[in-house]
Order: C-alpha cells, then sequence, then structure tokens
C-alpha cells in the first residue's frame, strides 16, 4: 500500500518542480500541494500506527524533555551523544554511514534537568517518502521537544549548508515545521452554503485562490477566517489537514576542526536564517559544555522548589517545568490526587505579587526559581 503512495507522491512532486509559478498556474500548484499533503499525512498515519516505526524506535519519553539528532549518516551525532551524556549511552561510534541502526536514548544531566538525548539513524534523501526507513526516523523526531539538526564542515573547510536544506525539506515533508508557528485561522465547517472567505490584513490569496483550495482539500462548506495577514496555501493546507509538530531547531555544526578560515557570525546566521545555531567539534571536544547549556535555554525549561507547609524549601531537588506551565501543572507533575484535593498554595518568587502571596486558582502560570508550598484539602 505504501508503495503505492510513495509512486503517486514521486509523480506529484515531478509535476509541481516543472510547474512555473505564475498567476495562470497557481490553482494547479495549489491542487498538487494539497494532493502532496495528504498523501504524505497517509505515510505519517503508518509509520506512527507502529509506534515510531517498528522495533529500535519505540522509545518512552522519560526526563523532563526529549531532544532529537536528526542528520546524514557520519556528521558525528553518535560521537556527540556519548560527549553530551558523558558516555552514558551504548551508542556505537564508526566512521562509516549508517553505523545508527536504531533509535538510542541517552540521559544528559544539566542545570538540575534531566533531558533525553535520542540519536536516530542518518537520514537519507526520500526519507518522509519512506526510504532508508525514513518514515520511521522522522516519525520518532515527531515527539521531541527540540531537534538537532546536525551539521558539519566538509574536508575543504566550508560548511555543509546542502544538508542543512535537504534536512528542513525532509522535516517538513513529514508534517514537522521547525522554528514553526500555527497559522492564525478559524474555520468552522456548514452543511450548505459554500465557502465564505473572511480576513485580516493583505493576503497573497484571493476569495477565489481559498475557495479552490479548500474544495481540494475536501471542505465544500464552511466559514473561514484569516486573523493575520499574508497566509499562505501551505499554511492554510497545514491548517486544514492538521497533525502538523511545531517544534523548535537548533543548528549543531560540527567538525570545527576542518575549518580553515575564520567565518563570520554574522554571515553563517544569514545562511541558516536564524541565529540558533553552535559551533562545536566532537572530535576536540570544542564547545560541547556550551551546547548544553545552549540545548537547556532552547528548551525553555524552569526550575521550581517545593516548600512542605511550615517547613523549609527544598532546594536541593527542583522540579522542572517549561515556560508557561501553572501550577496545575505542577500538581500534575507531582500526583494526580493534587489535582482533587488542591485547596491553595503559597508562593515566593518571581510570579507572586509579594512574599507567600496565596493563590487560589490552579492556572496561575508560575517562573523559574519560584518557591511553592501547597495546601490540600484535609
Amino acid at each position: 500500500m505504501s508503495e503505492k503512495i510513495e509512486e503517486r507522491i514521486k509523480e506529484l512532486e515531478e509535476r509541481l518542480a516543472s510547474t512555473i509559478p505564475n498567476k495562470h498556474t497557481m490553482k494547479s500548484i495549489n491542487f498538487i500541494k494539497a494532493q502532496l499533503a495528504k498523501l504524505r499525512e497517509e505515510l505519517i498515519e503508518q509509520a506512527s500506527s507502529k509506534k515510531g516505526g517498528g522495533r529500535g524506535f519505540g522509545i518512552k519519553k522519560s526526563g523532563d524533555a526529549q531532544v532529537a539528532f536528526i542528520g546524514f549518516p557520519s556528521v558525528g551525532k553518535s560521537s556527540l551523544l556519548n560527549l553530551l551524556t558523558e558516555g552514558n549511552t551504548d551508542s556505537k561510534v564508526a566512521a562509516y554511514d549508517f553505523t545508527t541502526i536504531t533509535a538510542i536514548p541517552g540521559m544528559m544531566d544539566i542545570e538540575d534537568a534531566k533531558i533525553q538525548l535520542i540519536d536516530l539513524p542518518g537520514i537519507i534523501l526520500g526519507a518522509a517518502a519512506g526510504k532508508g526507513r525514513g518514515k520511521e526516523v522522522l516519525a520518532a523526531a515527531r515527539s521531541a521537544e527540540l531537534i538537532l539538526i546536525i551539521i558539519c564542515f566538509r574536508e575543504d573547510g566550508s560548511i555543509n549548508l546542502d544538508d542543512l536544506e535537504k534536512i528542513r525539506s525532509e522535516l517538513k515533508n513529514a508534517g514537522i515545521r521547525p522554528n514553526g508557528k500555527p497559522p492564525k485561522i478559524k474555520i468552522k465547517e456548514r452543511t450548505s452554503g459554500g465557502i465564505h472567505f473572511t480576513c485580516k490584513g493583505k493576503q497573497v490569496m484571493d476569495k477565489n485562490e481559498v475557495k479552490t483550495l479548500m474544495n481540494d482539500l475536501g471542505v465544500r462548506n464552511a466559514g473561514v477566517y484569516f486573523s493575520e495577514p499574508n497566509i499562505t496555501a501551505d499554511q492554510l493546507i497545514d491548517f486544514v489537514i492538521g497533525n502538523r509538530i511545531y517544534t523548535k531547531e537548533l543548528v549543531v555544526i560540527n567538525k570545527s576542526d576542518l575549518m580553515k578560515i575564520p567565518i563570520k557570525n554574522v554571515d553563517i546566521t544569514k545562511a541558516i536564517g536564524h541565529d540558533k545555531w553552535i559551533m562545536i567539534s566532537a572530535k576536540n571536544k570544542k564547545n560541547i559544555d556550551s551546547l548544553r547549556h545552549k540545548i537547556f535555554q532552547e528548551l525553555n525549561l524552569i526550575r521550581v522548589y517545593l516548600k512542605p507547609p511550615k517547613q523549609e524549601p527544598d532546594m536541593d531537588e527542583p522540579i522542572i517545568l517549561h515556560q508557561g506551565d501553572d501550577l496545575e501543572t505542577l500538581c500534575k507533575k507531582i500526583h494526580k490526587r493534587f489535582i482533587d484535593e488542591y485547596r491553595y498554595s503559597l508562593i515566593w518568587g518571581k510570579s507572586a505579587k509579594h512574599p507567600g502571596q496565596k493563590i487560589v486558582n490552579l492556572n496561575h502560570v508560575i517562573e523559574d526559581g519560584d518557591i511553592i508550598s501547597i495546601y490540600l484539602k484535609r
């Protein structure tokens, strides 16, 4: 079944590549994009139904956050994993392609947090279409909170930026949107009346293009509202198809020991498209500690400290949460009974208006360094 889907995807990709974008071809281009999105979603569902893709990929989340390593073969992912976890894994290292044949987890301790790192097999071109166990690799990556894209210097001293774009393309085809945000779209399906389109701000698609694309996606009757300007056809397709993963991306440039001429940071940032990158050498163990801290920062983790009622706070073992988490999230992490038996909390720290503020609502957002006493019903 998947082979037929992959063949159809290849046909549509060739049609898309050969179609020159202009006013007269946009309807055809959007139709092809819609069909590709639906077919790729079928492949994603098939891979996901195998719990991440069969033997070696069914990794249970553990620790405070999960980070996936994505890169082409032999960029140094396994060596880097061993360094970051201080050897606390059995990730095999060798200088040949496809050394890693299963997803290997390791645990990194940093800033009181335990972060699960997953060394996924090196992906190849066509991974999202099923080549080289690509569907399984990318399905496993969808569960990660941060994706480390590993690229490296070439022997001639240049950075292999071509690999970065190829990997981003594979991730996109697998429904992963690194550094992306969900589009601000509202769709209310109806039983009749066709497609009614309204928007805020200037748009790249007109009413007829939106109507045609919605029909191509199988939606015949609905109210469609764009609440931000310049929403693209790709964003509308993402919204309708759903099941898109919006996650963070950190680009790791390995093998800096091969660099012959220093490269300006501003030039690297421009080439990558953002400043979320770091240059390292796994061989020389250069910038490994900096990478650890960069991972912690990109995950937006915070530390909160519990203070049992009428006792001193436990400052040695904080609870790790994410920025934006509230008291309900904290209670769930401690024990589910804390939700049912919750009365109020006393909070000292940034989120409190004054030391020891009494908080009754569970939706109170807590901040890094907060000290919290939770009182339960007796």
